[in-house]
């Protein structure tokens, strides 16, 4: 078994920054999938709901060792909830295919903001791999 983790925090104020910028939109949706924009701007405090699924997605790359590329498509890499609230990674084909994410493997995602700042936590287990040392 192998366990990879990751984590990043986002200011708030920089998410929303950008958002409201000349290219916000392109931004929004390279960046966002359809189904986390509806839901981000639904919320009274949308900018710390888009920084956390920011951070999300940022941990998911922390925790594969995976160098983000200027203007890479990060909408495939999306952060759902279930119906108790709890968040999840959910990833396109084109995503897992390109992260080279093994089927059986399962990711558990924390996220938390408040105000300044957005945080996600990510823990990736892939059974079955060993872990080099």
């Amino acid at each position: 078994m192998k366990i990879l983790q990751g984590i990043d925090l986002v200011k708030v104020a920089r998410m929303e920054q950008r958002i409201n910028g000349r290219s916000g939109q392109v931004f929004l949706d390279r960046v966002f999938s359809v189904a986390e924009q509806a839901y981000c701007d639904s919320k009274r405090m949308k900018f710390e709901h888009y920084a956390a699924r920011f951070a999300a997605k940022e941990a998911v790359l922390k925790a594969l060792k995976i160098r983000p590329k200027k203007n890479q498509r990060l909408s495939g890499i999306e952060v759902g909830r279930e119906a108790t609230g709890k968040p999840f990674i959910k990833l396109s084909a084109a995503s897992r295919k390109q992260l080279r994410m093994p089927a059986q493997a399962q990711m558990e995602l924390s996220v938390a903001h408040e105000h300044e700042y957005a945080i996600a936590t990510v823990v990736i287990v892939i059974p079955g791999i060993r872990d080099k040392k």
